[in-house]
């Protein structure tokens, strides 16, 4: 019963990926076709047009369309025709510039439609641009609309990335469903063989993306950089400040090459690893050992850092839609000396033995099921990195409850596992971990919690460049006379990012703890900084409770409630819910001590 519900439900993932591939390509082919129709003809005739000769015209017809949408937006258009003499020959043209079609960015539309009003039927001749090659192919302004163009350009730049990223997505899921479906046919009672990765007694990593990453990078360049140019070419920088706007998306190009080059170092310092398992699967409350091999010569003057963790994947459900949380219930973390390698015939090799805790949870056999499934799900990896830098690379583990009648079963349907309990020195690293300082007396009672200004920089980082960009944002739209939805939206929301950024980058708390009372010393760069003192009978209790998420990765708090209807943060940005658990029941021993 329990084998064929699980071909059902790899069957319905195979037939869920080819839909996902019916579903991405209609965002491929219309980022394709803004592309080819717009935005890449517009750039294309705006570098041709620089060696257009300049001809006297006279403008015949000038008229400014106006069109309302359904939203109440309102559009413009200018229509001309006129008249030009080129090598001794007349001709007729109608473009007005190379950006057809209505639009309202600025006020290009109406400045263009009073010059050609002004100019119509006047003695006194207009100028155009023509085409020395193609003298009939003509136009009235060569202006660069760098924010049209970068308006145009996020349609091609994100929705192929989005439609393959969908795509692409979807197939690999369905292929891998359909290997993994063949191997537990291939191995019946023997979830350890269930998965690609896991096939023989050796384990393989994970695709680390590098082709990915290198391919959204070189797209992002292919359709931005041709804007970038033309605005540094064109001069658009010297007219406005605003237009180092469209060189951002250009820019953004940086972030794929930066996990690229991780994934880069990572390959020169180890190449491909792979762990040969010694007894295949591996047991809790057993030792996990084999040997660790590599395809390329290690370097002597190397260190090999192995890190396995036990990690519990929650995914809740909100409406029609699932978030996957991740949280470390136990890791160990090995050091290994390249200089103790063993050659061997693909490369090297280092011995590796890890003892597995009991009471630890299996190692969840259907990968697919972790985004699918609400419920808690256990993943195990093993993590391998190397001095030199760049990305670890992730091994998936085979590891299942101790053998026994029924083993297999348990391992499948994945029981819940003991609770885990953290000792002192877990719980001082896991929170150094996250960049807070704490201190604890010999029962194991909390004596200082310090979280330090700036311990959370790729936040504060993060929000600080969205915020500004967000700003920028803003600026633009004032500027371009955007509708006033939008300049509300945004002038009230960047400030608010800004302010997020700043106050994660400056904000600090301290907590110290006696027998019998609890400081609160929060601090805000040199500015400002107040203090609180509470005695063990103000708290009613200890809780935990997540308060941010960013991604699937959920932040959790730990806060005092006190007999003044009133709930005080004590510490945050914790990132797996057995920690904060761990630490509100030691303040919890300290409140009832007192």
């Amino acid at each position: 019963m329990l084998r064929s519900n699980r071909s059902a439900a790899r069957s319905t993932k195979q037939l869920s990926g080819g839909c996902a591939v019916l579903f991405g390509l209609p965002f491929i082919l219309a980022g394709l076709a803004v592309g080819a129709f717009l935005y890449f003809p517009a750039i294309s005739s705006w570098w041709s047009s620089r060696s257009w000769v300049e001809v006297p015209c006279w403008i015949e017809t000038a008229e400014l369309k106006t069109s309302s949408g359904s939203k109440g937006g309102t559009t413009y258009r200018v229509e001309a025709s006129y008249r030009y003499e080129f090598d001794r020959r007349s001709y007729h043209g109608d473009e007005v510039s190379f950006f057809g079609g209505s639009d309202n960015m600025g006020d290009f539309q109406r400045q263009a439609f009073q010059q050609l009003q002004s100019a119509k039927g006047k003695k006194r001749p207009f100028r155009c641009f023509v085409n020395p090659f193609k003298p009939e192919q003509a136009v009235l302004f060569r202006e660069l609309r760098w924010g049209l163009l970068l308006l145009m350009s996020i349609f091609p730049t994100l929705f192929p990335l989005a439609g393959f990223l969908v795509s692409i997505g979807g197939w690999l899921q369905s292929r891998k469903a359909g290997v993994n479906q063949k191997l537990a046919a291939q191995h019946p009672g023997e979830p350890w063989r269930w998965r690609s990765e896991w096939e023989g007694d050796t384990i393989h990593a994970t695709k680390d993306g590098l082709p990915f990453m290198l391919g959204v990078a070189g797209w992002i360049l292919v359709v931005q950089l041709p804007l970038s140019l033309a605005v540094i070419l064109g001069g658009e920088l010297a007219k406005s400040g605003l237009a180092t706007l469209a060189l951002l998306p250009a820019m953004l190009a940086l972030i794929p090459l930066f996990f690229a080059w991780k994934r880069v170092k990572s390959r020169l310092a180890f190449g491909h690893p792979s762990l040969q398992l010694k007894p295949f699967p591996a047991r809790t409350g057993s030792a996990l050992s084999g040997d660790l091999r590599f395809d390329r010569v290690l370097s002597s003057v190397s260190t090999i850092f192995v890190r396995a963790l036990c990690q519990r994947h929650i995914t809740r459900r909100s409406g029609d839609s699932r978030t996957t949380a991740k949280e470390t219930i136990w890791e160990h973390t090995e050091m290994l000396s390249a200089a103790e390698a063993r050659r061997d015939v693909s490369g090297v090799t280092l011995p590796l033995h890890i003892e597995i805790p009991r009471g630890l949870p299996s190692s969840v056999v259907d990968e697919a099921s972790i985004v699918t499934t609400d419920g808690e799900q256990h993943v195990w990896t093993l993590e391998v990195s190397s001095s030199q830098g760049g990305k670890p690379a992730v091994l998936p583990l085979p590891v299942f409850a101790a053998t026994g009648e029924g083993a297999a079963e348990e391992s499948v349907t994945n029981h819940p596992a003991e609770v885990v309990t953290l000792s002192t020195e877990d719980l001082v690293s896991r929170l150094q971990a996250r960049g807070v300082r704490a201190e604890f007396d010999s029962s194991g009672i909390p004596m200082l919690l310090e979280c330090p200004a700036g311990r959370n920089r790729f936040v504060s980082v993060f929000l600080l460049v969205f915020g500004s960009v967000w700003f920028a944002a803003f600026l633009f739209m004032v500027h371009q006379g955007a509708p006033l939805i939008f300049r509300l939206v945004w002038g009230i929301t960047s400030p608010l990012i800004l302010g997020g950024g700043l106050w994660t980058l400056l904000h600090s708390r301290r907590v110290e703890i006696t027998a019998g009372e609890l400081r609160i010393l929060n601090r805000v760069g040199p500015f400002y900084s107040w203090q609180e003192t509470f005695e063990p009978r103000h708290f009613t209790g200890f809780v935990h409770d997540t308060n941010m998420q960013s991604g699937n990765q959920f932040y959790y708090r730990v806060r005092g409630e006190t007999i003044f209807d009133q709930k005080k943060a004590l510490i945050d940005g914790i990132t797996e819910s057995v920690t904060a658990e761990a630490l509100a029941k030691r303040l919890e021993q300290w409140r009832k001590r007192g």
